[in-house]
């Protein structure tokens, strides 16, 4: 190992960079519960002075009640603030639309709050008859009526701009997954032949949002999060690094068959990560800690800590893949090796 390596090794992941944009749910807290080590890294983490935005896709809640919410956590009051996709979507509409322009807002009170803020008009669907809108921002919502989704079915179709702050499929909830936001828009695409301009991640708006917030440059600023199609390949396509942490909803199956655009640069068992050394993913494949068997099982060895076993699983079966070798798909064998790395979640968070 190179003295440069060592050099790496011997610092904390969070110490390289000046910021940080970090997802919520299922990374800081699964409903109203706080994950085990997240409030206390990211209070380590504002005592070290780096900043930090937290980016969530969720757009059901303001900002305001957001950070209401992580204070009675028990994260510190200071050092960070709050971005979510209806701001991202009232960003997107004010740049096309006059000021005060009616559009009319479905979803949790954070869609209406956003468009208000930014200088727009929110209707309710409800008020359509009276209000004549332009535009639709979609967001979650956990009381959406069917009435409000085919009323973003007949305005997209008439030609009003339709936003959805995003297409998450699922949300982390105590009990298990529930259907997203990204749900409730595929429910409507299948009454309409419109499509809509979707702002959260993957997308780079949010990121762009949460980095000027920060005032950081691409390669001085970190991304956190769980979900490897939303936060991960978002990260990659907007140019910054990133942390895939095992404490939502995808798993170490699934980060073991992730395709490039999908790959972070680190991955830890949570967001303590950030307060441990550790290597990039691509700077070394580990592969003396772990082989890969003839039944295409991945074997570790007894050496090693879990936080290198778990880097060394990855850049395994990464390696393995990318030069065509089998890797066992078993669901069974990857909860078995998430118990073995201490990686695997509850049964009613993984259900």
């Amino acid at each position: 190992m190179t003295g440069e390596t060592t050099s790496v090794r011997a610092e904390s992941l969070i110490s390289r960079y000046r910021g940080l944009i970090c997802d919520l749910d299922g990374v800081v807290y699964r409903g109203a519960v706080a994950i085990p080590h997240a409030v206390e890294t990211l209070n380590r983490v504002a005592e070290d002075g780096v900043p930090v935005v937290f980016a969530t896709n969720n757009a059901s809640r303001p900002p305001a009640e957001v950070g209401d919410h992580l204070r009675g956590l028990g994260v510190t009051q200071q050092g960070w603030s709050v971005v979510n996709s209806s701001q991202a979507a009232a960003a997107y509409l004010t740049a096309r639309l006059a000021p005060g322009a009616r559009v009319c807002a479905v979803g949790g009170p954070g869609v209406a709050h956003a468009l208000t803020e930014a200088g727009l008009t929110a209707v309710r669907a409800a008020d359509l008859e009276n209000a004549p809108v332009e535009a639709v921002v979609q967001g979650l919502g956990f009381d959406i009526t069917w009435r409000e989704l085919s009323a973003i079915s007949r305005l997209a179709e008439a030609g009003a701009t339709w936003v959805a702050t995003n297409v998450d499929l699922t949300l982390p909830t105590p009990y298990g997954r529930a259907p997203g936001n990204g749900a409730l828009v595929a429910l409507v695409q299948t009454a309409t032949s419109v499509s809509p301009h979707v702002v959260g991640k993957p997308q780079a708006a949010l990121f762009d949002l949460a980095r000027d917030r920060l005032g950081t440059e691409r390669p001085d600023t970190l991304v956190c999060g769980d979900l490897l199609d939303t936060d991960i390949k978002g990260a990659n396509a907007s140019g910054l690094d990133s942390l895939f942490v095992l404490t939502g909803a995808s798993r170490l199956r699934d980060l073991a068959f992730a395709e490039r655009p999908a790959r972070p640069t680190y991955v830890a068992a949570d967001l303590s990560g950030l307060r441990t050394p550790g290597l990039p993913l691509h700077t070394t494949s580990r592969e003396y800690l772990v082989e890969l068997g003839p039944d295409a099982v991945p074997r570790m060895a007894d050496a090693g800590d879990n936080g290198t076993l778990l880097q060394s699983v990855v850049t395994m079966a990464w390696a393995a893949r990318d030069a065509g070798r089998a890797v066992s798909d078993d669901a069974g064998v990857w909860d078995r090796i998430e118990r073995q790395l201490g990686v695997s979640l509850p049964a009613q968070a993984t259900h």
